[in-house]
């Protein structure tokens, strides 16, 4: 045989093997791709979830405390529209005082203004803003939704140009007839507070828009750290398609028209409020997939083999390494939170304790991991986890709501909780995410506020709202009881000459040990509150179903008030020792108008003076 046939036999007889060992490579080759191609994707899934999942995080995190701030903007316009309700305007000076002190436990409030329903100015708060202050365009509002807060904005302030949203809330008569509105401008620099303390990384942002014209508001950061396009709706055709098919939260992957960076973005609408709230975190921290591969297909099945090996190690380290550094940013946001962040498992065991946590409950987080969460809860509290966790097994969202939890101490502290689940890529729920904000000084404001309206200032008694409300709730109570109840009508005797004779301050100092005797001498049920000037009333109630034995009862009790007052007042050289006066009126079961009530025990007090300045009289006569 030739040496070129036997040349050629052996080259066709290793042709099959050479193309079985093509077919197989090329085969593998194309699995490992493949495989690869699947693995990436899966990884990108995962990530984009991950992202989804930072986002929303941000973002119920921001809106908790965008709620918290609107919510004290909400609760000072309800009191200030009940405070002026059948108010002559302008506002008489104590009220007026009244308002500024309210305003004084809203820091963040700039200004507070009083409008007639013709849109004329009627008041403004703080004084020197002026009376003549221009008021800002808010357009026409929907005055028959009186019940509802209005939001306008934002809009230029006249006078300085600075950026506002103003918040206007409809106050009425007693009779339903429309008074006029109560405007709040809260400055958009307001929210600065809010967003401060949040990590959003180098490229990522956060912002807050209208819910009706996606106006912006705010944003974090400002391009070039300028408050550029406030008020403008510019906005990509992503969010907008977003929003429109899921108005209430969603997510979207878009480049943000403001600074035309790529983002995946997370939005939520603040519950109650007409805004939106935006977190987006930069497409660039997460891995960008596997299109690089392709060439190495191209090459010898060994060498596609041996790339596409080293392809996905090369990959797989990649998306390590993004993985933990979207980790690590995520570690850094839940450990610079000053809300406290726990994770646990379905059975309520923790798994994460952020340094929050440990400062708002006391465990450190090695006490913590692996213990249930149930020993942060009261007793009668136990319950209410039951249920929540029950919720949270079948994949709902509990939105915030305001509890308590205990301490290390085993004190009890307010708080507002909010949890999540968390899924796998198969929408499994593999545990809890929980937020936790302590509001122990936000409870203390609400009840700062709570106490101007219904508290005397000076003796910190009932005021004349508080008085009247109790006399209703007395009166119920004796149609269902049939006990009769009192209303004692005090009046100190000479307190103006004591006031002008010493002072206003002599005079408020007596007022403050009179309204301390007073409680010291009736019973812990019974009701004292200061009228007015130096007049105070007492509630008594449970005095007995018999007319004459509740009559001898109260009558006790004019007894022991006027003992009690006529005792000398004495401060250095200051004597005061002219007692008061005391008027009883009884009732029980009836109708009777409370207004009536307190006119005709007050009848009865100027007769008991009468009576006691004619026993005067006629003891110096004899």
């Amino acid at each position: 045989m030739p040496i070129w046939s036997a040349a050629g036999a052996r080259d066709a007889s290793r042709r099959p093997l050479v193309l079985a060992a093509a077919i197989v490579t090329s085969v593998v080759a194309v699995l490992v791709v493949a495989l690869a191609a699947v693995s990436l994707w899966q990884e990108r899934v995962r990530q984009r979830e991950r992202a989804a999942a930072a986002t929303q995080n941000l973002a119920r995190l921001l809106e908790g405390r965008v709620d918290d701030l609107l919510g004290r903007v909400d609760m000072l316009l309800r009191l200030v529209a009940v405070r002026v309700q059948d108010q002559p305007l302008p506002v008489a000076p104590d009220l007026g005082r009244e308002i500024q002190a309210m305003m004084n436990a809203a820091p963040m409030v700039q200004r507070l203004y009083l409008t007639d329903p013709l849109g004329q100015l009627r008041g403004v708060w703080p004084a020197s803003a002026g009376a003549a202050t221009a008021l800002p365009d808010v357009g026409r509002l929907d005055w028959r939704r009186s019940e509802d807060l209005l939001q306008s904005g934002p809009v230029r302030r006249p006078g300085d140009g600075a950026w506002v949203l103003v918040y206007s809330l409809p106050w009425h008569t007693a009779a339903g007839r429309l008074a006029g509105m109560v405007h709040i401008e809260l400055a958009v620099d307001a929210f600065g507070a809010v967003f401060k303390g949040i990590d959003l990384g180098r490229d990522g942002a956060a912002t807050l828009r209208t819910s009706d014209t996606l106006a912006l508001v705010f944003r974090r950061p400002w391009p070039d750290g300028l408050q550029a396009g406030v008020g403008r709706s510019e906005v990509s055709a992503q969010l907008r398609q977003a929003v429109h098919t899921a108005p209430e939260q969603g997510e979207y992957v878009a480049v943000t028209a403001v600074d035309g960076v790529a983002r995946i973005n997370a939005y939520r609408r603040v519950q109650g409020h007409q805004l939106y709230l935006l977190v987006g975190l930069p497409e660039t921290d997460f891995p960008k997939g596997w299109n690089r591969v392709d060439a190495s297909v191209l090459g010898l099945a060994l060498a596609a083999i041996v790339v596409a090996f080293l392809t996905i190690l090369s990959l797989l380290q990649r998306s390590r390494r993004a993985i933990d550094l979207m980790e690590g940013r995520c570690e850094a946001i839940v450990n610079s939170s000053r809300d406290a962040i726990i994770s646990t498992t379905p059975e309520g065991l923790v798994t994460s304790w952020n340094p929050a946590a440990e400062a708002l409950f006391g465990y450190r987080a090695e006490e913590m991991l692996g213990r249930p969460l149930v020993r942060l809860f009261p007793v009668d509290k136990l319950s209410e986890e039951l249920a929540l966790l029950e919720r949270l097994r079948q994949g709902e969202t509990i939105e915030p709501f305001e509890t308590e939890r205990l301490n290390r101490a085993g004190q009890r502290i307010p708080v507002s909780v909010a949890l999540s689940p968390v899924r796998d890529g198969l929408g499994r729920v593999l545990g809890t995410s929980r937020i936790a904000r302590d509001i122990t000084r936000q409870k203390a404001i609400e009840k700062e506020v709570r106490d101007l309206a219904f508290l005397d200032p000076l003796t910190r008694l009932p005021n004349r709202r508080m008085l009247m409300e109790r006399l209703h709730r007395a009166q119920e109570n004796t149609r269902c009881t049939g006990d009769h109840a009192a209303v004692v009508f005090v009046d100190l005797d000479h307190f103006k000459d004591l006031n002008d004779r010493h002072g206003h301050a002599v005079g408020d100092r007596l007022l403050t040990e009179v309204a301390a005797r007073l409680q010291a001498v009736v019973r812990e049920s019974d009701t004292v509150g200061r009228l007015g000037g130096d007049e105070f009333v007492i509630i008594c109630e449970g005095l007995g179903q018999a007319e004459p034995d509740a009559r001898a009862a109260a009558q006790a009790v004019r007894d022991k008030v006027q003992r009690a007052l006529g005792q000398p007042f004495e401060w250095g050289e200051v004597r005061h020792a002219h007692g008061a006066s005391v008027g009883i009126r009884l009732f029980c079961g009836g109708h009777e108008d409370l207004e009536q009530l307190v006119r005709d025990a007050d009848g009865d007090m100027y007769e008991d003076k009468a009576r006691r300045r004619g026993g005067r009289c006629g003891s110096d006569a004899g």
